[in-house]
């Protein structure tokens, strides 16, 4: 993403308290810690190396705030993405870190650990019934599609709720064609840092979620205020039209909806696993309509090519 140093350090227009001219991109990430700042979320993890430790030890400290390592106080280790890494907790309450670790450890973590870690109830309820999910894992649909599907108001979605690159809490680790497939997104997108972009950490029970649409807009403002020019990409990044078929296969593009159909004058980064020559086509085109059967692409008017089921949805996040 833009406006990042060389050191990946984002610079602040107005210090953080403490003196702090610039934040990490990650770990944790700038929205995160602004959730914290802000009282938006109670507690916040990340992942960090050992050599980075005292980096985010210093960051507590200025911020008075408080740090606790879970893995290393219980005993128990848990998923990451880079295996070297460890989980830290960050919050303003060290009781709050005691009782989010001991949430966290248990066998199956509990709605406890969504809550304190500043996610709204009932997105917390949403995400407990999508894990129980009936089918079998690999059965089971994307959360996107389970949250688009709870959405009432879908013709404007909001872009601080879009959640289409917050992949850890929907991936199944112990499946190697899913930390495969994340492995090449990651790969094909190297010039950019999905793992930093988005407004909430959470999945909302809805893109129309008012308590997500309250926090996300407490957060956003507080990035807004200290990291303007950072705000703006990454209002630039998230708020546009995606036509979406599941977590690795989807298109961004800079267009509008009208009349049922999305009119698009570009296909957006990232890439994603749909397949070169599709992505080509679709940019070709200029005009998709998506429905259960599939997705239908146009060319000044005609029809073009089509993508037959399962079908795509349509999802308008925008910035008005």
């Amino acid at each position: 993403m833009e406006k990042i140093t060389a050191r990946g350090l984002i610079e602040l227009e107005r210090p953080l308290a403490g003196g702090i001219s610039a934040v990490t991109v990650n770990d944790p990430t700038f929205s995160d810690l602004a959730g914290v700042i802000t009282g938006m979320k109670p507690v916040t993890y990340t992942d960090c190396l050992t050599e980075d430790l005292p980096r985010i030890a210093g960051l507590c400290g200025k911020l008075k705030l408080k740090y606790l390592l879970p893995e290393e106080f219980l005993g128990k280790r848990g998923p990451h993405f880079i295996k070297a890494k460890k989980m830290v907790l960050m919050g303003r309450n060290l009781a709050d870190l005691k009782r989010a670790a001991t949430a966290w450890s248990s066998q199956s973590i509990s709605e406890e650990w969504g809550c304190l870690l500043g996610y709204p109830e009932c997105c917390v309820k949403a995400y407990f019934n999508w894990t129980n999910f009936k089918f079998k894992l690999k059965q089971r649909p994307d959360i996107i599609r389970r949250i688009f599907a709870n959405t009432k108001k879908t013709a404007r979605l909001d872009f601080r709720l879009n959640n289409i690159w917050n992949y850890f809490s929907r991936m199944n680790f112990k499946d190697r064609q899913d930390c495969s497939s994340f492995d090449r997104i990651m790969d094909y997108n190297l010039d950019l840092d999905l793992p930093s972009t988005h407004v909430v950490s959470w999945h909302p029970c809805a893109y129309d979620c008012a308590e997500s649409v309250r926090k996300a807009g407490v957060i956003f403002s507080f990035m807004q205020h200290h990291a303007p020019a950072y705000a703006a990409e990454l209002r630039k990044r998230l708020a546009n039209p995606v036509i979406f078929w599941d977590k690795f296969k989807y298109l961004f593009v800079d267009g509008r909806v009208k009349n049922g159909l999305l009119h698009y004058k570009a296909v957006l980064p990232p890439r994603s696993l749909l397949g070169d020559k599709l992505c080509r086509l679709a940019a070709y085109a200029g005009s998709v309509k998506a429905d259960e059967s599939g997705a239908q692409f146009y060319r000044g008017g005609k029809p073009l090519f089509r993508i037959p089921a399962p079908g795509p949805v349509i999802m308008n996040f925008t910035a008005q």
